[in-house]
């Protein structure tokens, strides 16, 4: 009998077994490489609901909000503010042992919640709350850098993962504009 028919023969005899304990688990470098291709993708795709305020139709943003000032300039300074007032917190949250502890699951919350905030925002009715809610998710977007580097720190292969993360937020950031822009002026003819 060769190695194939035995293993054939061995995964015929558990046929009760539950389906999970037949798959063969990854190794732990792969886990590691899974974990870190997450974390690249996940981190990219930050930048699909990042960019979308800047694209909204000019009757959107061009409305006046106060002060002479637009939405769209207000966006800006929302945007730009939420990234510039979450440095402090998000350096002492990142090394904080609340966040070693906890890592996964609060990375996760803060993508998870830097998108809903902004999605939701953008499809509040007032202005004022479109605003906010591009500050707030910026201000949640500002840690998730800091944060995945941290998660993916002290590990033997960390600049391959911190690479290939590089990789793909630099891939990212021009995909999701062109993306926004073609989708937009597709729409518009």
């Amino acid at each position: 009998m060769s190695s194939s028919d035995a293993d054939l023969a061995c995964c015929a005899s558990q046929d009760d077994a539950p389906l999970l304990r037949r798959v063969v688990a990854p190794s732990r470098s792969q886990w590691e490489w899974i974990t870190s291709i997450c974390c690249a993708l996940s981190y990219a795709c930050t930048y699909f609901w990042r960019y979308p305020a800047f694209v909204l139709p000019p009757d959107v943003l061009d409305v006046p909000v106060r002060g002479g000032f637009t939405l769209r300039s207000c966006i800006s300074f929302a945007f730009i503010g939420g990234f510039a007032a979450a440095k402090l917190p998000a350096a002492h949250f990142a090394s904080s042992r609340l966040f070693f502890r906890h890592r996964r699951t609060l990375l996760l919350s803060l993508i998870t919640s830097s998108m809903l905030i902004e999605g939701a925002g953008l499809a509040a009715p007032h202005p004022a709350a479109k605003v906010g809610a591009v500050f707030a998710s910026a201000f949640l977007s500002s840690f998730l850098w800091g944060c995945m580097l941290t998660y993916l720190e002290g590990r033997v292969t960390t600049e391959r993962h911190v690479a290939l993360a590089t990789l793909c937020l630099i891939y990212a950031g021009n995909a999701s504009r062109g993306a926004l822009v073609s989708s937009s002026s597709s729409s518009s003819s």
